[in-house]
Protein backbone atom coordinates (compact mmCIF):
# COMPACT_ATOMS: atom_id res chain seq x y z
CA UNK A 1 0.00 0.00 0.00
CA UNK A 2 3.09 2.31 0.90
CA UNK A 3 4.96 1.90 -2.16
CA UNK A 4 1.56 2.31 -4.07
CA UNK A 5 0.62 5.74 -2.51
CA UNK A 6 4.69 6.25 -3.13
CA UNK A 7 4.65 5.78 -6.95
CA UNK A 8 1.02 7.21 -6.81
CA UNK A 9 2.90 10.51 -5.16
CA UNK A 10 5.48 10.59 -7.77
CA UNK A 11 3.38 10.46 -10.76
CA UNK A 12 1.58 13.79 -9.35
CA UNK A 13 4.72 15.29 -8.43
CA UNK A 14 5.80 14.95 -12.41
CA UNK A 15 2.00 15.79 -13.02
CA UNK A 16 1.94 18.70 -11.33
CA UNK A 17 5.49 19.98 -12.86
CA UNK A 18 4.44 19.42 -16.30
CA UNK A 19 1.83 21.39 -15.71
CA UNK A 20 3.24 24.03 -14.19
CA UNK A 21 5.98 24.26 -17.00
CA UNK A 22 2.70 24.23 -19.43
CA UNK A 23 0.95 26.91 -17.26
CA UNK A 24 4.05 29.03 -17.58
CA UNK A 25 4.63 28.37 -21.08
CA UNK A 26 0.78 29.62 -21.51
CA UNK A 27 0.74 32.38 -18.76
CA UNK A 28 2.06 35.04 -21.31
CA UNK A 29 -0.24 34.39 -24.08
CA UNK A 30 -3.55 34.13 -21.51
CA UNK A 31 -2.26 37.27 -19.85
CA UNK A 32 -2.44 39.25 -23.63
CA UNK A 33 -5.53 37.67 -24.57
CA UNK A 34 -7.18 38.22 -21.12
CA UNK A 35 -6.03 42.28 -21.45
CA UNK A 36 -7.16 41.81 -25.17
CA UNK A 37 -10.93 40.61 -24.23
CA UNK A 38 -11.46 43.33 -21.38
CA UNK A 39 -10.21 46.39 -23.55
CA UNK A 40 -12.52 45.26 -25.97
CA UNK A 41 -15.72 44.73 -23.03
CA UNK A 42 -14.47 47.78 -21.62
CA UNK A 43 -14.37 49.49 -25.00
CA UNK A 44 -18.00 48.34 -25.65
CA UNK A 45 -19.02 49.39 -22.71
CA UNK A 46 -18.16 52.93 -22.77
CA UNK A 47 -18.96 53.23 -26.12
CA UNK A 48 -22.69 52.41 -25.33
CA UNK A 49 -22.38 54.33 -22.22
CA UNK A 50 -21.28 57.06 -24.64
CA UNK A 51 -23.96 56.92 -26.98
CA UNK A 52 -26.37 56.46 -24.40
CA UNK A 53 -25.38 59.80 -22.68
CA UNK A 54 -25.38 61.39 -26.23
CA UNK A 55 -29.17 60.13 -26.80
CA UNK A 56 -29.93 61.38 -23.36
CA UNK A 57 -28.53 64.52 -23.93
CA UNK A 58 -30.06 65.34 -27.53
CA UNK A 59 -33.24 64.82 -25.74
CA UNK A 60 -32.87 67.07 -22.77
CA UNK A 61 -31.59 69.69 -25.33
CA UNK A 62 -34.59 68.91 -27.64
CA UNK A 63 -37.16 69.69 -24.72
CA UNK A 64 -34.97 72.60 -23.33
CA UNK A 65 -34.89 74.20 -27.01
CA UNK A 66 -38.91 73.57 -27.29
CA UNK A 67 -39.46 75.19 -24.62
CA UNK A 68 -36.98 78.22 -24.71
CA UNK A 69 -38.73 78.41 -28.36
CA UNK A 70 -42.38 78.00 -26.73
CA UNK A 71 -42.12 80.63 -23.63
CA UNK A 72 -40.27 83.18 -26.89
CA UNK A 73 -43.30 82.67 -29.00
CA UNK A 74 -45.21 83.12 -26.27
CA UNK A 75 -43.66 86.36 -24.94
CA UNK A 76 -43.36 87.40 -28.72
CA UNK A 77 -47.30 87.16 -28.96
CA UNK A 78 -48.26 88.93 -25.71
CA UNK A 79 -46.33 91.74 -26.70
CA UNK A 80 -47.51 92.23 -30.17
CA UNK A 81 -51.23 91.60 -28.47
CA UNK A 82 -49.79 94.73 -26.00
CA UNK A 83 -49.07 96.50 -28.81
CA UNK A 84 -51.85 96.16 -30.83
CA UNK A 85 -54.01 96.77 -27.98
CA UNK A 86 -52.41 100.33 -27.48
CA UNK A 87 -52.17 101.31 -30.88
CA UNK A 88 -56.43 100.69 -30.96
CA UNK A 89 -56.48 103.11 -27.51
CA UNK A 90 -54.34 105.45 -28.73
CA UNK A 91 -56.53 105.93 -32.21
CA UNK A 92 -59.36 105.78 -30.26
CA UNK A 93 -58.23 108.62 -27.73
CA UNK A 94 -57.24 110.61 -30.72
CA UNK A 95 -60.26 110.54 -32.38
CA UNK A 96 -62.08 111.43 -28.93
CA UNK A 97 -59.89 114.29 -28.42
CA UNK A 98 -59.50 115.72 -32.33
CA UNK A 99 -64.36 115.25 -31.99
CA UNK A 100 -63.95 117.04 -28.51
CA UNK A 101 -60.76 119.87 -29.41
CA UNK A 102 -63.25 120.35 -32.68
CA UNK A 103 -66.44 120.92 -30.77
CA UNK A 104 -64.62 123.13 -28.19
CA UNK A 105 -62.88 125.11 -30.85
CA UNK A 106 -66.15 126.06 -32.98
CA UNK A 107 -68.06 126.59 -29.61
CA UNK A 108 -65.97 128.69 -27.53
CA UNK A 109 -62.87 129.99 -30.00
CA UNK A 110 -63.86 130.89 -32.99
CA UNK A 111 -67.30 131.80 -34.70
CA UNK A 112 -67.38 130.22 -38.13
CA UNK A 113 -69.39 134.00 -39.41
CA UNK A 114 -66.31 136.37 -38.30
CA UNK A 115 -63.55 133.62 -39.58
CA UNK A 116 -65.33 133.99 -43.03
CA UNK A 117 -65.64 137.92 -42.58
CA UNK A 118 -61.63 138.29 -41.53
CA UNK A 119 -60.58 135.92 -44.78
CA UNK A 120 -62.95 137.77 -46.82
CA UNK A 121 -61.09 141.21 -45.80
CA UNK A 122 -57.96 139.40 -45.43
CA UNK A 123 -58.27 138.05 -49.50
CA UNK A 124 -59.51 141.35 -50.46
CA UNK A 125 -56.44 143.29 -48.37
CA UNK A 126 -54.14 140.73 -50.38
CA UNK A 127 -54.79 141.19 -53.87
CA UNK A 128 -54.73 145.01 -52.80
CA UNK A 129 -51.09 144.50 -51.37
CA UNK A 130 -50.66 142.30 -54.41
CA UNK A 131 -51.38 145.30 -56.62
CA UNK A 132 -49.30 147.70 -55.00
CA UNK A 133 -46.47 144.94 -55.42
CA UNK A 134 -47.11 145.01 -59.37
CA UNK A 135 -47.11 148.66 -59.27
CA UNK A 136 -43.77 148.77 -57.16
CA UNK A 137 -42.47 146.19 -59.42
CA UNK A 138 -43.14 147.97 -62.44
CA UNK A 139 -41.82 151.61 -61.26
CA UNK A 140 -38.51 149.63 -59.95
CA UNK A 141 -38.18 148.78 -63.31
CA UNK A 142 -39.05 152.00 -65.19
CA UNK A 143 -36.28 153.56 -62.81
CA UNK A 144 -33.54 150.57 -63.78
CA UNK A 145 -34.39 151.46 -67.35
CA UNK A 146 -34.24 154.91 -67.20
CA UNK A 147 -31.12 154.86 -65.21
CA UNK A 148 -29.39 152.45 -67.62
CA UNK A 149 -30.49 155.07 -70.46
CA UNK A 150 -29.23 157.76 -68.69
CA UNK A 151 -25.69 155.82 -67.99
CA UNK A 152 -25.72 155.16 -71.69
CA UNK A 153 -26.40 159.12 -72.69
CA UNK A 154 -23.63 159.87 -69.96
CA UNK A 155 -21.22 157.45 -71.85
CA UNK A 156 -22.37 159.17 -75.28
CA UNK A 157 -21.81 162.50 -74.29
CA UNK A 158 -18.26 161.67 -72.73
CA UNK A 159 -17.41 159.96 -75.35
CA UNK A 160 -18.21 162.96 -77.92
CA UNK A 161 -16.27 165.72 -75.92
CA UNK A 162 -13.79 162.98 -76.01
CA UNK A 163 -13.51 163.18 -79.69
CA UNK A 164 -14.67 166.45 -80.62
CA UNK A 165 -11.63 166.89 -82.73
CA UNK A 166 -13.97 164.88 -84.99
CA UNK A 167 -16.33 167.03 -85.97
CA UNK A 168 -16.82 168.41 -89.56
CA UNK A 169 -16.41 171.77 -90.47
CA UNK A 170 -16.71 174.38 -94.01
CA UNK A 171 -13.31 173.18 -95.30
CA UNK A 172 -12.89 169.35 -94.24
CA UNK A 173 -15.45 166.52 -93.34
CA UNK A 174 -15.29 164.54 -90.39
CA UNK A 175 -15.81 160.79 -90.82
CA UNK A 176 -19.17 160.80 -89.56
CA UNK A 177 -20.53 163.32 -92.12
CA UNK A 178 -20.49 161.02 -95.31
CA UNK A 179 -22.03 162.11 -97.82
CA UNK A 180 -23.49 159.05 -99.15
CA UNK A 181 -26.15 158.81 -95.68
CA UNK A 182 -29.66 160.34 -96.32
CA UNK A 183 -29.52 161.96 -93.15
CA UNK A 184 -26.61 163.19 -90.22
CA UNK A 185 -25.07 160.38 -88.56
CA UNK A 186 -26.31 160.78 -84.85
CA UNK A 187 -22.57 161.16 -83.19
CA UNK A 188 -22.12 164.13 -85.92
CA UNK A 189 -25.07 165.59 -84.18
CA UNK A 190 -23.86 164.90 -80.83
CA UNK A 191 -20.15 166.47 -81.90
CA UNK A 192 -21.99 169.41 -82.74
CA UNK A 193 -24.27 169.80 -79.55
CA UNK A 194 -21.15 169.63 -76.65
CA UNK A 195 -17.98 171.29 -75.76
CA UNK A 196 -14.85 169.82 -76.44
CA UNK A 197 -13.26 167.65 -73.12
CA UNK A 198 -10.28 170.30 -71.49
CA UNK A 199 -7.00 168.89 -70.60
CA UNK A 200 -7.49 168.76 -67.05
CA UNK A 201 -10.48 167.18 -67.21
CA UNK A 202 -8.88 164.77 -68.69
CA UNK A 203 -6.31 164.25 -66.20
CA UNK A 204 -8.57 164.01 -63.51
CA UNK A 205 -11.78 162.56 -63.72
CA UNK A 206 -15.11 164.29 -62.41
CA UNK A 207 -17.68 162.75 -60.80
CA UNK A 208 -20.32 164.74 -62.86
CA UNK A 209 -17.88 163.99 -66.23
CA UNK A 210 -20.42 162.87 -69.38
CA UNK A 211 -23.36 164.62 -67.22
CA UNK A 212 -25.29 166.54 -69.84
CA UNK A 213 -25.25 170.76 -68.78
CA UNK A 214 -28.82 171.55 -69.01
CA UNK A 215 -27.37 174.91 -68.75
CA UNK A 216 -26.18 174.47 -72.27
CA UNK A 217 -28.41 175.71 -75.00
CA UNK A 218 -29.23 172.83 -77.35
CA UNK A 219 -27.51 173.82 -80.74
CA UNK A 220 -29.63 172.52 -83.84
CA UNK A 221 -28.30 169.52 -85.61
CA UNK A 222 -27.28 170.85 -89.24
CA UNK A 223 -25.19 169.91 -91.98
CA UNK A 224 -21.90 171.44 -92.60
CA UNK A 225 -21.77 173.58 -95.57
CA UNK A 226 -19.01 171.78 -98.10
Amino acid sequence: TLLTLKRQLQGLNEDFFRRNCIAEENRFREHCAAVKIQSCFRGFKVRAHIRYVQKVAIIIQKTWRGYRSRMDFRTMVQRAYFIMKMNFYNEMAVRIQRRWRGYYVRKCIHNYYDMKKYFKGLSVKNEIVRKELEEYKETKKKEREKKAIEEEERRKHYQARKMHYLLSTEQLPGIYNSPYLLCQNEMECRLQQVRPLTPNASRKKDITEGLVDPSIPEIPCTSPQL
